[in-house]
């Protein structure tokens, strides 16, 4: 037996020796080899088959190879469905029907394709090599997305990847933006570059590349002040990140869209290089009064936090002395601010005079004379730290929203009549998510626009408010608040709709007081009628506040979809909504408050203080020089000094640009307008329909102009209309879109609309 024991382990050892010094072939590296040469370069290719067209498709028949790099990567989420190459002469996108390109093809992978029976052509102005796709909207042949196995089919890879084969080219905003030519994009269209020394016009310490519900265009400035796009996805991994302060290098992929418009689209943050991480001068780390003073005239920009002391004395151009400055409330002049490092500093010296723009909501709600409450509280304002009035000051601050924060809340509306018609939050609202990503928005049913919330497809827990514009209760005509509920409930349990008068518009930190109205009941099933809330008294709220409409859910099967419309306060409220809204008397347009009386590039849905509504449509202003969007031939609302305003309706099918008057009273026999073209567009088209406030038609006039000069003013009048001067009537503008396309087109501005009264 202990023989056979040790046998039995004599041989044990020697298994666990041999097992210890086995030696294991390492898999050899598969280095793909492509089995074509490449014939043709990339820009002799794009330039064997350019057409000038917006779409186009065109096979190629010969025996053509080419090859390049790849340039781009899909990995961060911002580049998607699209493999981008270049060789030395140039480079062109692929349009891919496939997700994770990234994974197999990877920046500097060499790759050959063999181009014989294959496409090329444009999408939308953007040439690619694709799939012949029939666009039936304008009935053109288009480069749509090739299926990965159609890829596969014609590509070779090369060699291992070689990121250093990848290199952009340096180039100026100015070498391409404004130029649409055939050589110029053949040039740049699909190329990899980078743009030196740019700042984001956006950056301000907190805007993120892109926000969290739509893919998000930002925009490059150089020190010439030329633009450039940069579009950022909002399912890119960086999303979230803060844009870069500063200015750096911006590396991306240039292309070229239908409207003639350059665009720029990044692939990670490591595109961006040698931007600062100094957030000093952000809304989060804003300057002192001191050190605000300490840099006046060193061209910095940014936010500083102060307390407000005071104003200007009236009939004083020059401060000099401390007699200079009003040091209480209520002051005589509501046209500046003195804001102090504390909030009894009464010596001018240690203070920053801060102007207060006609006819802003800075002015409004921050102005000394009207609101005494803001009197020694604290302030943050961004704009130029530079001298004014003769000390020290803070310049360029056009009194828009985005550029002043008060802790307590002056100024308001007296009256509130919202019915969500332009079809998108207002301008002047507020949506904020304090949890979850998903946030109110503005949907229609049988042509009735309103507000509506659900947690469905959402990540929670929810917490989601609307919240409208500052109510200035204590002077409000009636004191009363109305509204309509319609609820949803697919069986949700914790699905919850709240009312609040809130102390500011942030819900996190507002104080905050339930109100308690009638609201609708889920059924079980379908959607609820709609309940009228009842007239809400607010009468023991002596001040500004402004209203929340609060979603809040947790994890649930199912959630609850809350509806909201016909918000109603001050004279515009009492009776739950069902009143028409009081007519307002006045023989031109106040597009001078739209956006709170500054210009906005990006399309939405603005309102003017009298109610004229603007759907789809961006905000222009007159200025001294052009820079999108302030344009020098829209000029001054006449016998003033004030630049005017201008509505842009935007000529895109899906979202046509319409501007609605409010209900006017004094009757109407003739109307009169500018007009202008104020994009490198090619036509212009739009309609003008004058109803009685029945909605009877009463007038409709068609302005067309084939071939608009880009700049160029236009007059237009309407006569022979007929509106009794004991009747009400309302205009409407609209795009008729003759281009019939999906981009932002056809564009047409519009402004200094009058009208004469019947007699």
């Amino acid at each position: 037996m202990k023989r056979i024991n040790y046998y039995l382990g004599m041989l044990l050892m020697m298994v666990v020796a041999v097992g210890c010094n086995e030696e294991f072939d390492v898999p050899p590296i598969v280095v793909p080899q492509a089995t074509h040469q490449p014939n043709m370069t990339i820009a002799d290719f794009k330039a064997k088959y350019w057409q000038d067209t917006r779409n186009f498709i065109d096979t190629c028949k010969e025996e053509i190879y080419i090859h390049g790099y790849v340039s781009s990567s899909d990995a961060a989420g911002n580049i998607y469905k699209y493999l981008f190459i270049q060789d030395e002469t140039g480079g062109i996108g692929i349009s891919i029907d496939a997700s994770s390109l990234s994974t197999t093809y990877r920046v500097g992978q060499e790759i050959v394709l063999s181009m014989k029976d294959r496409w090329i052509g444009k999408y939308n102005g953007q040439y690619l090599i694709g799939l012949p796709e029939y666009y039936e909207a304008q009935s053109v042949w288009e480069a749509g997305r090739l299926p990965l196995e159609t890829f596969k089919a014609m590509v070779e890879s090369n060699g291992l990847p070689k990121p250093d084969m990848v290199q952009p080219l340096n180039v100026k905003i100015s070498d391409f933006q404004g130029k649409s030519d055939s050589q110029t994009q053949l040039t740049y269209s699909g190329q990899i570059v980078k743009i030196m020394n740019v700042k984001w016009a956006e950056a301000d310490g907190v805007a993120p590349y892109s926000e969290a519900d739509a893919s998000t265009n930002r925009t490059l400035v150089d020190e010439q002040g030329n633009q450039l796009t940069v579009v950022n996805s909002n399912y890119a991994t960086f999303r979230a990140d803060m844009l870069p302060l500063g200015s750096g290098d911006v590396t991306g992929i240039l292309t070229m869209t239908g409207s003639d418009q350059w665009k720029l689209y990044i692939r990670d943050t490591s595109d961006c290089e040698g931007f600062s991480t100094d957030t000093k001068g952000t809304i989060n780390d804003p300057y002192t009064v001191a050190e605000a003073i300490e840099i006046q005239g060193k061209e910095r920009t940014g936010w500083t936090m102060g307390y407000v002391v005071g104003a200007v004395a009236p009939e004083v151009t020059t401060v000099k002395s401390n007699s200079d400055i009003e040091w209480k409330a209520p002051t005589t002049l509501n046209n500046t601010l003195v804001i102090a490092p504390s909030k009894d500093c009464t010596d001018f010296s240690q203070c920053l005079i801060v102007g207060l723009p006609q006819g802003s909501k800075f002015r409004e709600q921050a102005n000394l004379k009207d609101n005494d409450i803001v009197y020694k509280s604290q302030i943050f304002v961004r704009g130029k730290l530079a001298p004014y009035m003769g000390t020290h000051g803070i310049t360029e601050n056009t009194g828009s929203t985005s550029e002043y924060k008060l802790t307590v809340i002056g100024g308001g509306v007296t009256e509130l009549n919202e019915g969500f018609s332009g079809g998108a939050i207002p301008t002047d609202w507020t949506s904020v998510q304090v949890s979850g990503n998903k946030a109110w928005y503005v949907t229609s049913f049988n042509d009735n626009y309103y507000a509506a919330m659900t947690g469905y497809k959402g990540t929670p827990p929810f917490d989601s408010w609307l919240i409208t514009p500052a109510l200035d209760i204590k002077k409000a005509k009636e004191k009363l608040l109305s509204f309509k509920t319609q609820v949803n409930g697919y069986g949700s349990t914790t699905s919850h709709f709240e009312v609040y008068v809130l102390s500011s518009n942030d819900p996190v930190t507002a104080t905050k007081t339930k109100l308690n109205p009638k609201i609708a009941v889920a059924p079980a099933s379908g959607y609820s009628d709609w309940v009228e809330s009842g007239n809400l008294d607010l009468s023991q709220f002596d001040g500004t506040y402004f209203v929340g409409f609060r979603f809040e859910a947790q994890s649930d099967a199912n959630y609850a979809t809350w509806c909201v419309d016909d918000i109603k306060f001050g004279a515009a409220g009492g009776g739950g909504g069902g009143e028409d809204p009081e007519p307002v008397i006045a023989n031109r347009a106040d597009l001078e408050t739209m956006n709170g009386g500054a210009p906005k590039s990006s399309y939405g849905a603005y309102t003017s203080t009298q109610g004229w509504k603007a759907a789809n449509c961006n905000v222009l202003q007159g200025g001294e020089a052009d820079s999108n969007p302030v344009f020098t031939f829209i000029g001054k609302v006449e016998d003033t000094s004030a630049y005017a305003m201008a509505v842009t309706l935007n000529g895109k099918t899906s979202a046509v640009g319409t501007l609605t008057s409010p209900v006017i009273a004094g009757g109407i026999k003739s109307l009169s307008f500018n007009y202008a073209m104020p994009y490198s567009d090619t036509v212009v088209k739009f309609s003008v329909k004058v109803f009685k406030a029945d909605g009877t038609l009463v007038k409709e006039d068609i302005v067309e102009n084939a071939s608009p000069v880009k700049y160029q003013v236009y007059s237009h009048e309407i006569t022979g209309i007929s509106v009794a001067k004991a009747e009400q009537f309302y205009v409407v503008f609209t795009n008729l879109c003759p281009t019939i396309t999906d981009s932002n087109k056809d564009r047409a501005c519009v402004w200094n609309i009058k009208w004469q009264s019947a007699d």
